[in-house]
Protein backbone atom coordinates (compact mmCIF):
# COMPACT_ATOMS: atom_id res chain seq x y z
CA UNK A 1 0.00 0.00 0.00
CA UNK A 2 1.57 3.49 -1.82
CA UNK A 3 1.64 6.65 0.68
CA UNK A 4 -0.77 9.11 0.16
CA UNK A 5 -1.04 12.94 0.90
CA UNK A 6 -2.49 12.80 3.94
CA UNK A 7 1.21 10.63 4.94
CA UNK A 8 3.19 13.90 4.33
CA UNK A 9 1.66 15.55 7.44
CA UNK A 10 1.16 12.14 10.07
CA UNK A 11 5.32 12.22 9.20
CA UNK A 12 6.28 15.64 9.70
CA UNK A 13 3.59 15.07 13.44
CA UNK A 14 5.92 12.26 13.82
CA UNK A 15 8.59 14.64 13.86
CA UNK A 16 7.34 17.26 16.65
CA UNK A 17 6.33 14.25 18.45
CA UNK A 18 9.81 13.16 18.71
CA UNK A 19 11.06 16.95 19.61
CA UNK A 20 8.31 16.88 21.98
CA UNK A 21 9.00 13.67 24.08
CA UNK A 22 13.18 15.03 23.84
CA UNK A 23 11.80 18.12 25.28
CA UNK A 24 12.87 20.09 22.20
CA UNK A 25 11.41 23.64 22.11
CA UNK A 26 11.52 27.44 20.95
CA UNK A 27 14.06 28.11 17.95
CA UNK A 28 15.78 24.98 17.71
CA UNK A 29 12.69 23.43 17.18
CA UNK A 30 11.32 25.19 14.60
CA UNK A 31 14.36 25.26 12.83
CA UNK A 32 14.35 21.14 13.20
CA UNK A 33 10.85 21.80 12.11
CA UNK A 34 12.33 23.28 9.07
CA UNK A 35 14.76 20.75 8.10
CA UNK A 36 12.37 18.30 8.16
CA UNK A 37 10.04 19.70 6.01
CA UNK A 38 12.78 19.83 3.36
CA UNK A 39 13.72 16.10 4.34
CA UNK A 40 10.22 15.17 3.24
CA UNK A 41 10.12 17.09 0.59
CA UNK A 42 12.86 15.50 -1.39
CA UNK A 43 11.52 12.24 0.07
CA UNK A 44 10.04 9.73 -2.18
CA UNK A 45 6.72 8.95 -1.29
CA UNK A 46 6.10 6.06 -4.02
CA UNK A 47 6.71 3.85 -1.28
CA UNK A 48 5.43 2.24 1.73
CA UNK A 49 4.65 4.73 4.92
CA UNK A 50 6.64 2.58 6.99
CA UNK A 51 9.73 2.29 4.09
CA UNK A 52 9.49 6.24 4.47
CA UNK A 53 9.56 6.20 8.10
CA UNK A 54 12.46 4.10 8.38
CA UNK A 55 14.33 6.76 6.49
CA UNK A 56 12.78 9.79 8.45
CA UNK A 57 13.70 8.00 11.98
CA UNK A 58 17.22 7.36 10.95
CA UNK A 59 17.45 10.98 9.97
CA UNK A 60 16.11 12.07 13.06
CA UNK A 61 18.47 9.88 14.74
CA UNK A 62 21.31 11.69 13.12
CA UNK A 63 19.93 14.87 13.51
CA UNK A 64 19.44 14.93 17.02
CA UNK A 65 21.94 12.19 18.00
CA UNK A 66 19.62 9.90 20.07
CA UNK A 67 18.81 6.61 18.48
CA UNK A 68 15.70 5.39 21.08
CA UNK A 69 13.68 8.80 22.02
CA UNK A 70 10.81 6.27 22.85
CA UNK A 71 13.18 4.03 24.93
CA UNK A 72 11.77 5.33 28.60
CA UNK A 73 7.92 5.44 27.03
CA UNK A 74 8.68 1.51 25.76
CA UNK A 75 9.34 0.18 29.08
CA UNK A 76 6.53 2.08 30.87
CA UNK A 77 4.15 0.66 28.81
CA UNK A 78 5.20 -2.91 29.02
CA UNK A 79 5.40 -2.15 33.05
CA UNK A 80 1.79 -0.79 32.52
CA UNK A 81 0.52 -3.65 29.96
CA UNK A 82 2.18 -6.29 32.63
CA UNK A 83 0.01 -4.85 35.51
CA UNK A 84 -2.82 -5.57 33.11
CA UNK A 85 -2.22 -9.24 31.97
CA UNK A 86 -3.62 -11.41 35.31
CA UNK A 87 -6.74 -9.93 35.09
CA UNK A 88 -7.50 -10.00 31.31
CA UNK A 89 -6.03 -13.38 31.48
CA UNK A 90 -8.69 -14.49 33.92
CA UNK A 91 -11.18 -12.94 31.33
CA UNK A 92 -10.00 -14.87 29.08
CA UNK A 93 -10.15 -17.75 31.13
CA UNK A 94 -13.79 -17.44 31.75
CA UNK A 95 -14.77 -16.74 28.39
CA UNK A 96 -17.05 -18.83 26.59
CA UNK A 97 -14.59 -17.86 23.19
CA UNK A 98 -11.10 -17.75 25.01
CA UNK A 99 -9.81 -17.60 21.45
CA UNK A 100 -12.22 -14.92 20.18
CA UNK A 101 -12.01 -12.80 24.09
CA UNK A 102 -7.83 -13.14 23.10
CA UNK A 103 -8.05 -11.58 19.92
CA UNK A 104 -10.59 -8.37 21.16
CA UNK A 105 -6.86 -8.37 24.02
CA UNK A 106 -4.93 -8.34 21.66
CA UNK A 107 -6.74 -5.43 19.80
CA UNK A 108 -6.93 -3.75 22.84
CA UNK A 109 -3.43 -3.34 22.52
CA UNK A 110 -3.25 -1.71 19.49
CA UNK A 111 -6.47 0.65 20.72
CA UNK A 112 -4.70 2.07 23.34
CA UNK A 113 -1.20 2.42 21.93
CA UNK A 114 0.24 3.01 24.73
CA UNK A 115 3.38 4.68 23.47
CA UNK A 116 0.51 7.72 22.51
CA UNK A 117 0.12 8.20 26.46
CA UNK A 118 -3.56 7.10 25.69
CA UNK A 119 -4.13 4.96 28.80
CA UNK A 120 -3.36 6.10 32.25
CA UNK A 121 -5.28 3.62 34.60
CA UNK A 122 -7.36 0.40 34.93
CA UNK A 123 -10.77 2.39 35.42
CA UNK A 124 -10.24 4.61 32.13
CA UNK A 125 -9.07 1.70 30.16
CA UNK A 126 -11.76 -0.81 31.24
CA UNK A 127 -14.33 0.16 28.49
CA UNK A 128 -11.62 -0.94 25.69
CA UNK A 129 -11.28 -4.59 26.83
CA UNK A 130 -14.99 -4.62 26.79
CA UNK A 131 -15.43 -3.81 23.10
CA UNK A 132 -16.27 -7.58 20.91
CA UNK A 133 -16.94 -5.27 17.69
CA UNK A 134 -14.94 -6.08 14.80
CA UNK A 135 -16.10 -3.64 11.48
CA UNK A 136 -14.03 -6.96 9.41
CA UNK A 137 -14.79 -9.86 11.11
CA UNK A 138 -13.27 -13.09 9.26
CA UNK A 139 -13.41 -14.98 12.98
CA UNK A 140 -15.07 -18.23 11.33
CA UNK A 141 -12.47 -18.16 7.97
CA UNK A 142 -9.85 -17.80 11.02
CA UNK A 143 -10.61 -20.38 13.18
CA UNK A 144 -10.88 -22.96 9.97
CA UNK A 145 -7.25 -21.81 8.79
CA UNK A 146 -6.13 -22.29 12.42
CA UNK A 147 -7.03 -25.80 12.54
CA UNK A 148 -4.93 -26.43 9.51
CA UNK A 149 -2.18 -24.87 10.60
CA UNK A 150 0.54 -26.55 12.45
CA UNK A 151 3.07 -23.55 12.43
CA UNK A 152 2.27 -19.72 13.05
CA UNK A 153 4.26 -16.54 12.45
CA UNK A 154 3.05 -13.40 14.26
CA UNK A 155 4.38 -10.14 13.49
CA UNK A 156 4.05 -7.64 16.16
CA UNK A 157 3.59 -4.10 16.62
CA UNK A 158 4.26 -1.94 19.45
CA UNK A 159 6.08 -2.76 22.47
CA UNK A 160 3.05 -2.29 25.00
CA UNK A 161 0.75 -4.46 23.09
CA UNK A 162 3.26 -7.31 23.08
CA UNK A 163 1.65 -8.63 26.32
CA UNK A 164 -1.47 -8.54 25.06
CA UNK A 165 -0.42 -10.68 22.25
CA UNK A 166 0.87 -13.30 24.72
CA UNK A 167 -2.62 -13.44 25.29
CA UNK A 168 -3.65 -14.66 22.08
CA UNK A 169 -0.47 -16.70 21.74
CA UNK A 170 -1.22 -18.66 24.74
CA UNK A 171 -4.81 -19.32 23.26
CA UNK A 172 -3.73 -20.62 19.75
CA UNK A 173 -2.13 -23.93 20.64
CA UNK A 174 0.23 -23.85 18.42
CA UNK A 175 4.02 -23.40 17.74
CA UNK A 176 3.85 -20.03 17.20
CA UNK A 177 7.20 -17.63 15.54
CA UNK A 178 6.72 -13.92 17.20
CA UNK A 179 8.86 -11.67 15.10
CA UNK A 180 9.93 -7.97 16.00
CA UNK A 181 12.52 -5.37 14.38
CA UNK A 182 15.50 -4.96 13.76
CA UNK A 183 16.29 -2.36 16.04
CA UNK A 184 14.76 0.91 17.83
CA UNK A 185 12.26 2.42 15.64
CA UNK A 186 9.35 4.75 17.12
CA UNK A 187 7.69 2.53 20.10
CA UNK A 188 8.04 -0.56 18.43
CA UNK A 189 8.82 -3.65 19.72
CA UNK A 190 12.47 -4.96 19.46
CA UNK A 191 13.92 -7.94 21.03
CA UNK A 192 14.88 -6.49 24.52
CA UNK A 193 11.06 -5.42 24.55
CA UNK A 194 9.47 -8.45 23.72
CA UNK A 195 12.12 -10.18 26.32
CA UNK A 196 10.45 -7.70 28.74
CA UNK A 197 7.22 -8.53 28.12
CA UNK A 198 7.43 -12.15 29.01
CA UNK A 199 7.24 -13.59 24.93
CA UNK A 200 9.43 -16.12 25.33
CA UNK A 201 7.83 -17.83 27.81
CA UNK A 202 4.96 -18.64 25.18
CA UNK A 203 7.17 -18.22 21.52
CA UNK A 204 10.14 -18.18 19.66
CA UNK A 205 10.90 -14.30 19.38
CA UNK A 206 13.50 -13.79 16.57
CA UNK A 207 13.72 -10.18 14.74
CA UNK A 208 12.33 -10.02 11.07
CA UNK A 209 15.86 -7.96 10.20
CA UNK A 210 14.23 -5.09 9.17
CA UNK A 211 14.55 -1.77 10.79
CA UNK A 212 10.91 -0.23 9.23
CA UNK A 213 7.84 -0.15 11.31
CA UNK A 214 6.45 -2.57 9.34
CA UNK A 215 7.29 -5.81 7.54
CA UNK A 216 8.95 -4.64 4.20
CA UNK A 217 9.81 -8.48 3.22
CA UNK A 218 12.78 -7.19 0.39
CA UNK A 219 14.50 -5.78 3.80
CA UNK A 220 13.72 -8.63 5.76
CA UNK A 221 16.55 -10.82 6.64
CA UNK A 222 17.18 -14.32 4.69
CA UNK A 223 16.55 -15.84 7.43
CA UNK A 224 13.46 -14.52 8.37
CA UNK A 225 12.15 -14.72 5.26
CA UNK A 226 12.66 -18.24 4.86
CA UNK A 227 10.58 -18.74 8.29
CA UNK A 228 7.64 -16.92 6.72
CA UNK A 229 8.01 -19.31 3.56
CA UNK A 230 7.28 -22.15 5.88
CA UNK A 231 4.61 -20.43 7.88
CA UNK A 232 0.77 -22.29 7.88
CA UNK A 233 -0.62 -18.97 9.07
CA UNK A 234 0.63 -15.25 9.28
CA UNK A 235 -0.93 -13.27 11.81
CA UNK A 236 -0.10 -9.40 10.56
CA UNK A 237 -0.58 -7.27 13.79
CA UNK A 238 -0.99 -3.57 13.05
CA UNK A 239 -1.21 -1.04 10.57
CA UNK A 240 2.25 -1.03 9.73
CA UNK A 241 2.36 -4.20 8.56
CA UNK A 242 -0.99 -4.09 6.98
CA UNK A 243 0.61 -1.52 5.03
CA UNK A 244 2.99 -3.45 3.95
CA UNK A 245 1.76 -6.52 3.33
CA UNK A 246 -1.79 -6.03 2.19
CA UNK A 247 -0.46 -6.82 -1.71
CA UNK A 248 1.27 -9.87 -0.63
CA UNK A 249 0.28 -13.47 -1.48
CA UNK A 250 0.59 -15.73 1.06
CA UNK A 251 -1.55 -17.18 4.65
CA UNK A 252 -1.94 -13.42 5.89
CA UNK A 253 -4.62 -12.57 8.66
CA UNK A 254 -4.69 -8.91 9.60
CA UNK A 255 -5.67 -7.68 13.22
CA UNK A 256 -5.50 -3.95 13.50
CA UNK A 257 -7.30 -0.93 14.49
CA UNK A 258 -8.16 1.44 11.35
CA UNK A 259 -6.33 4.61 13.04
CA UNK A 260 -6.51 7.03 10.28
CA UNK A 261 -8.39 8.53 7.06
CA UNK A 262 -6.44 6.78 4.71
CA UNK A 263 -6.01 3.01 5.71
CA UNK A 264 -10.03 3.51 7.06
CA UNK A 265 -10.49 4.76 3.03
CA UNK A 266 -8.50 1.51 2.24
CA UNK A 267 -10.86 -1.14 4.53
CA UNK A 268 -13.66 0.44 3.85
CA UNK A 269 -14.43 1.31 7.27
CA UNK A 270 -15.11 3.65 9.49
CA UNK A 271 -12.13 5.66 11.24
CA UNK A 272 -11.30 4.06 14.76
CA UNK A 273 -12.51 0.62 13.81
CA UNK A 274 -11.35 -3.22 14.54
CA UNK A 275 -9.96 -5.37 11.87
CA UNK A 276 -9.69 -9.13 11.91
CA UNK A 277 -9.37 -9.79 8.00
CA UNK A 278 -8.06 -12.68 6.08
CA UNK A 279 -5.80 -11.24 3.36
CA UNK A 280 -7.44 -10.70 -0.66
CA UNK A 281 -4.71 -12.48 -1.59
CA UNK A 282 -4.82 -15.23 0.80
CA UNK A 283 -2.79 -18.30 -0.18
CA UNK A 284 -1.29 -21.54 1.80
CA UNK A 285 2.39 -20.35 1.15
CA UNK A 286 4.03 -17.17 1.43
CA UNK A 287 4.67 -16.53 -2.81
CA UNK A 288 7.59 -13.71 -3.55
Amino acid sequence: MLAEAECYLCHLSQVLRVLAVQKTGGPRALKMTSQACRFLAETDFGRTPPEISADLYKWLAELTGVKDPYFEIKRQDIKQALILYPELKKRVLQAPDRLRKAIMFSLAGNIIDLGAGAVSSWPQSESLFETEELALDDYELFTADLKKARTIVFLGDNAGETVFDRLLIEQLGREVIYTVREGPIINDASLEEARLSGLEEVAKVVSSGCQAPGTVIKQCSEEFTGILKEADLIISKGQGNYECLEQARGPFYFLLKAKCEVISRHLKVKQGSLILARSKNFHPRLEL
